[in-house]
């Protein structure tokens, strides 16, 4: 984690977003940064067991996935759908629709798509 704030952050000049610690959908440590523009997710296994550990053990460190922010989660997961794509996990977390590609069809990368939760004020715009 040190190592990737210190590139993305000292050297390239990232601003951390969110740091949440444990504080993840799964069995890792996870800081969001932004660097022109684009959002990175640095994660850590939580343990030398965690799923995420034998997975660097194996693969080596790297890029484990790619986020996209969508405005509406039902329409982008019947596009991809028409297209073949399957989806291997779809969840909630704190308030956000998450969805994730089964990594055959995305040569292996994690590809994950996030649609934050509607606050009041949203939702009163919609209705307007």
């Amino acid at each position: 984690m040190e190592n990737a704030r210190a590139l993305l952050c000292d050297t390239l000049g990232a601003v951390i977003v969110n740091d949440r610690g444990d504080d993840t959908i799964g069995d890792f440590k996870g800081t969001t940064v932004e660097l022109g523009g684009v959002m990175f997710d640095i994660v850590v296994p939580s343990g030398p067991d965690a799923p995420l550990a034998k997975v660097i053990d194996k693969y080596g460190e790297g890029i484990d996935s790619i986020c996209f922010s969508v405005d509406n989660m039902q329409d982008t997961q019947a596009q991809l759908r028409s297209k073949g794509i399957e989806f291997s996990r779809l969840s909630e977390f704190h308030g956000n629709q998450v969805a994730f590609v089964h990594p055959r069809d995305a040569n292996g990368i994690g590809l994950e798509f996030i649609q934050g939760a509607v606050t009041e004020s949203q939702d009163r715009d919609k209705t307007i």
